[in-house]
């Protein structure tokens, strides 16, 4: 027996589910069904480890693509700049980029 079901999904997702539909060939009602299936036989520890992984897979291509967000203040290799924060005294100032260093 099949129950027939109606959902409400944001445009988006609707041309998503839409486009991904039409590229593989069959109809929304047996990709909605396949996700569905696929994503309700994981155990909910698996469905969070893959949700870590994709925001892991973000942050590293955040870290990717920083420097296009953010201007260099230091060019400097990191290494050299991790090794004088670590030398550098806590109540110690911070200098300005720029100035001369002592």
């Amino acid at each position: 027996m099949t129950a027939k079901v109606t959902i409400s999904l944001p445009d988006d997702l609707f041309e998503q589910l839409d486009a991904e539909a039409g590229e593989l060939g069959v109809s929304r009602s047996e990709l909605v069904q396949e996700s569905l299936s696929a994503y309700l036989g994981k155990t909910q520890e698996e469905r969070a480890d893959e949700a870590r992984r994709a925001r892991m897979l973000e942050a590293l291509e955040g870290m990717r693509t920083m420097h296009e967000r953010y201007e260099v203040r230091d060019d400097r290799p990191t290494l050299e700049i991790l090794r004088e924060v670590r030398e550098t005294d806590d109540s110690a100032p911070i200098w300005d980029i720029g100035k001369e260093r002592p």
